[in-house]
């Protein structure tokens, strides 16, 4: 005779049948949350609306998204905040105009991080879209932009202690490789021309025939969060204007986005930037390990009027 199958208790089918009610409780509740904060996600509306009216703009000023965590979704409604003029972009010296967009009022928490001895632009719109907002900005003290001598890598020279660097616009070297790059400095992204050399090398960076305003500005910076953590030997950087040094600065990881002012008068002179590399690898059981190589970003601009 077969045994008869145990029979749950009462009590027990109830307490299960209760926790399947709550879980679908639950389940519809998390669903209805979800479907209200995809309601008010401004994607659905603003940023279409942003979008469309700040590329129907009748000029080509930069548009910068006010707040890091915003931008991966802010460049894909808004095209020109992709370009590199505003993702990658130095300081604010030499834009006298810019558009910034975000999400609420943040607008001169973006801007203050760029002055870098402005005095705050003026305020010229605001437009609201839901949550985000467009604002234009004018900075008559920023000057203009003469010359960005590292973004024209096709008219600069290279050298090293072991003679001429190969190529043209992006050079090989017998040490490594000088090219232009976009890299991390600071955990913000900056455009300039890396140098990717081994330790204790000295780049020579030269252009021939370049356009000075009044002022020569530019930055330098270590593009490596593990550098930075190590706090690895400084580089040095000399600045010269038709052969005679004008500037000369010993720069650490944990200087960040250093800034060079140089002031110049107008002309079309030759400039040339010298750095040299210290150790950038580590110490190990075994030695030391030079592959961990860091890279070295500098960027030098000429300006009229910026100060």
């Amino acid at each position: 005779m077969t045994a008869a199958a145990p029979v749950e208790p009462a009590s027990h089918s109830a307490t299960l049948a209760q926790r399947g009610v709550v879980a679908i409780v639950v389940l519809a509740a998390v669903e209805s949350i979800a479907a209200a904060m995809a309601s008010r996600d401004p994607s659905a509306s603003a940023w279409p609306q942003l979008g469309e009216q700040v590329e129907a703009r009748d000029d080509a000023d930069p548009v910068i998204v006010a707040q890091d965590w915003l931008g991966p979704v802010a460049r894909l409604h808004v095209l020109s905040a992709s370009a590199f003029d505003a993702v990658a972009r130095p300081d604010l010296h030499g834009v006298p105009r810019f558009h910034v967009i975000g999400w609420a009022d943040d607008g001169e928490v973006a801007i203050a991080r760029d002055l870098e001895g402005l005095p705050m632009p003026t305020l010229e719109h605001r437009r609201r879209f839901g949550p985000l907002v467009w604002t234009t900005w004018v900075a008559p003290q920023a000057g203009t932009l003469v010359e960005d001598l590292t973004a024209a890598t096709v008219s600069m020279r290279v050298a090293t202690d072991a003679g001429s660097c190969r190529g043209r616009g992006s050079f090989r070297c017998d040490e490594g490789t000088i090219e232009s790059r976009i890299a991390e400095i600071d955990y913000r992204p900056r455009r300039c021309v890396g140098l990717s050399v081994q330790d204790g090398t000295t780049v020579r960076m030269m252009w021939p025939s370049a356009r000075l305003g009044d002022v020569l500005r530019g930055h330098v910076g270590i593009a490596d969060y593990n550098a930075r953590l190590r706090n690895d030997a400084p580089i040095t950087i000399a600045v010269l204007i038709a052969g005679v040094e004008v500037h000369r600065a010993t720069v650490t990881d944990l200087q960040g986005w250093t800034p060079i002012a140089i002031p110049t008068t107008p002309s079309v002179t030759a400039v040339e930037i010298v750095i040299t590399t210290a150790l950038s690898g580590t110490f190990t059981g075994q030695g030391y390990d030079p592959t961990p190589s860091r890279l070295t970003c500098v960027e030098l601009r000429s300006l009229t009027g910026g100060g």
